[in-house]
Formats: structure tokens, C-alpha cells, sequence
């Protein structure tokens, strides 16, 4: 075997290994119905349970699923957070904490069934829930949640019960742009 083939079936051989190292979505992952969350959406509705749990309410949001199975969320609980100094201000403490305190965000990897997402953060607002993502030493910090997707083109979302953060939270997401705007 001259030294050209064997460079080339020994770079052959490392694209194909890295490629079967990689993590894939297979057909078992993602559902056909699952398929139809791909993409981005925006908070249109967010209905709290009369239950006390911990979540906060989504005015503004985005929801992003990827086809290789990463997710986003990230939203506010209002339009009318307060606004920090300009750059040539200097922002308080207080002014500071009231804006890291005045959102939600998470992303990661997620799973799809026909009906339920279960999701697990990688990077999270929250350094407590971001340091148990189980491949850096943590025992989990995956939740779940269903979701319908439904003839007007919305997605629901309802945190089920076992999620102690936001058990009962149901969101109603739509496409950014869509005409099911509220």
C-alpha cells in the first residue's frame, strides 16, 4: 500500500469514526408528530396553575427545538422590566440583580415522543439547576413536559406534574410572525 492510500483510508477512517462518536437523533428519539416542533416559537399565552409552584410567568418568550435535538427557552415575565444604565452608567447591584432575577434561560438537549418533550439543561440562569446536567458529574436535571400541537398551528406546552418547578404551567406558543398572534 503506497503512503497516498494509506493517508487517505487512515483520514477516511477518522471521518467515519467521528461520525458514529457523534450523538444522533434517531427515528426512536423524534417522532414523526415530533418533527412538527422543529424550529422557533413565541409565547402567546401562559396560564399559571391556582397552585403555588415556583415557575414564573411568560410574557415574552422563545422556544427553540432543533432537529439534532438541542432546545432553548428563555422569557420574561413582563414588558416592563426595568431598564439598566447606559454602557456609560454604571449599573447598581440592585439594578443588576432585578435584571438577572427578571428572566428565565435554559438550553440544551432534548427527546421527543408523540406527546412529551424531556429536556435537559446543559447552560441554565440558574447555576444550581445548570451544574446537576449529568455528563459533568451531576445526577440530572432533566424535566418534561407535554406538548400538542394543534390545528391553528399553535404548540401547547403543560410542565407535568413531577416537575416541581412549574407543575401545571400550561404555555401556548406560536410561530414568531404568525397570524394566531393574540
Amino acid at each position: 500500500m503506497t503512503p497516498m492510500r494509506a493517508s487517505v483510508l487512515l483520514i477516511a477512517s477518522f471521518f467515519v469514526m467521528n461520525g458514529c462518536a457523534r450523538t444522533v437523533i434517531t427515528e426512536n428519539d423524534v417522532t414523526e408528530e415530533a418533527r412538527g416542533i422543529h424550529g422557533g416559537w413565541v409565547v402567546s399565552e401562559w396560564v399559571m396553575p391556582e397552585n403555588e409552584v415556583m415557575a414564573m410567568p411568560a410574557e415574552h418568550g422563545l422556544f427553540l427545538f432543533t432537529e439534532s435535538g438541542h432546545y432553548s427557552m428563555m422569557w420574561v415575565p413582563s414588558a416592563d422590566r426595568p431598564i439598566l444604565p447606559t454602557p456609560s452608567e454604571e449599573a447598581s447591584d440592585a439594578q443588576l440583580a432585578e435584571a438577572y432575577m427578571g428572566f428565565i434561560a435554559n438550553s440544551g438537549r432534548y427527546t421527543a415522543t408523540d406527546d412529551m418533550i424531556t429536556y435537559e439543561a446543559y447552560i441554565a440562569r440558574d447555576p444550581e439547576y445548570m451544574s446537576r446536567f449529568e455528563p459533568m458529574g451531576g445526577e440530572g436535571n432533566a424535566r418534561s413536559l407535554n406538548y400538542m400541537l394543534n390545528e391553528d398551528g399553535t404548540l401547547t406546552l403543560e410542565f407535568i406534574a413531577e416537575d416541581e418547578y412549574g407543575a401545571g404551567v400550561v404555555a401556548t406558543l406560536r410561530r414568531p410572525g404568525s397570524a394566531s398572534q393574540d
